[in-house]
């Protein structure tokens, strides 16, 4: 590997001028390192505010630890950061436990970050932990889409499936929307209530719902419970004891089909995913022949990615539809 300190010096002047901007915004996480677009295959490294998460991905990043540890360096050096963790994730995660080295407080270099920290995405409060298991509570590259949808959702009945945090529900509640937050877990919807509070606001007016989000919306569809907005971020594939095995490709259709019931007319329908096998325009022909099967829609412009996610190793696919 060449001079890593200079590699990484040539990638954040790239980035600058969109890091001052974001900085300028309220943001203060980024991803610093995107894999192949930057020349580090396998290797994605993100900032929030004072911590670096590194994430490496086993099987397609062949660097070795030193190397690793000085791109650790170089970063800190470059960013002011005090502590980096690093995370290895094997390829395929579906029988991948998250084990204590996930949640361990000792960091790959430099200082103890707290369990809990609060970071800013354009003015609005995140509580981010960097060593909670595989994810650190926000999805970097769902930040414009975040926006875009706040905009949408202004005075809106919003619907948030899958809600993890409830990222989505916070940004659309800024903007006075109310929100319904359905996730199978009740501590992550926890955790989406502090996001609620860290931003002043009232938690009791809007829902959060423990239940299997499949359950919820045939209950919805049942009782003609309509909203201006329905937010779908499922992962790729999940495996749990109340449900059991979940998968993007065996269940979209039936996801798609009780979703898109509970839209009222002209609402809107947002669903995105990161499976591997699709690519924007894949999951948009997918998804476009399954909906024009159950009614009228039009298909709105969406966003692009943000520029610090953008052409990673498995991009985000995601479209808009309004309800005819």
């Amino acid at each position: 590997m060449c001079d890593v300190t200079s590699k990484i010096e040539t990638v954040l002047k790239k980035k600058a001028a969109f890091l001052v901007a974001e900085t300028n915004k309220g943001t203060n996480c980024f991803r610093l390192l995107n894999g192949n677009r930057e020349g580090f295959p396998g290797l994605v490294v993100e900032q929030y505010e004072k911590t670096l998460v590194m994430q490496v991905f086993s099987g397609e990043c062949e660097l070795s630890e030193p190397q690793l540890l000085k791109i650790a360096e170089a970063l800190m050096q470059q960013t002011g950061a005090c502590s980096v963790y690093k995370k290895v994730f094997v390829t395929d995660r579906s029988h991948q436990a998250a084990t204590e080295d996930y949640y361990s407080e000792k960091p790959f270099l430099g200082t103890p970050a707290t369990e809990k920290m609060v970071c800013q995405e354009r003015g609005l409060k995140y509580e981010i932990q960097p060593y909670a298991g595989y994810s650190t509570g926000l999805f970097l590259d769902q930040r414009e889409n975040r926006a875009h949808l706040a905009e949408l959702a202004q005075h809106k009945k919003v619907l948030n499936l899958f809600s993890y945090t409830c990222a989505f529900s916070v940004a659309c509640a800024r903007h006075q929307a109310v929100t319904t937050s359905v996730d199978l877990s009740k501590k992550y919807l926890e955790w989406g209530k502090r996001n609620f509070e860290l931003n002043a606001l009232p938690v009791q007016d809007h829902r959060f719902v423990a239940q299997d989000c499949f359950e919820f919306l045939e209950r919805a569809k049942k009782k003609q419970n309509l909203f201006d907005l329905v937010i779908v971020d499922p992962p790729s594939f999940s495996r749990s004891k109340e449900v059991g095995v979940f998968s993007i490709k065996k269940d979209l259709a039936h996801l798609l089909e009780l979703a898109s019931a509970v839209v009222s007319p002209q609402g809107h329908l947002f669903f995105s995913s990161n499976f591997s096998e699709w690519n924007q325009e894949k999951f948009r022909e997918i998804s476009q022949k399954i909906l024009t099967a159950l009614g009228k829609w039009k298909w709105k412009s969406i966003p692009a990615l943000p520029q610090d996610t953008a052409n990673g190793r498995i991009p985000l696919s995601y479209w808009i539809a309004t309800k005819l």
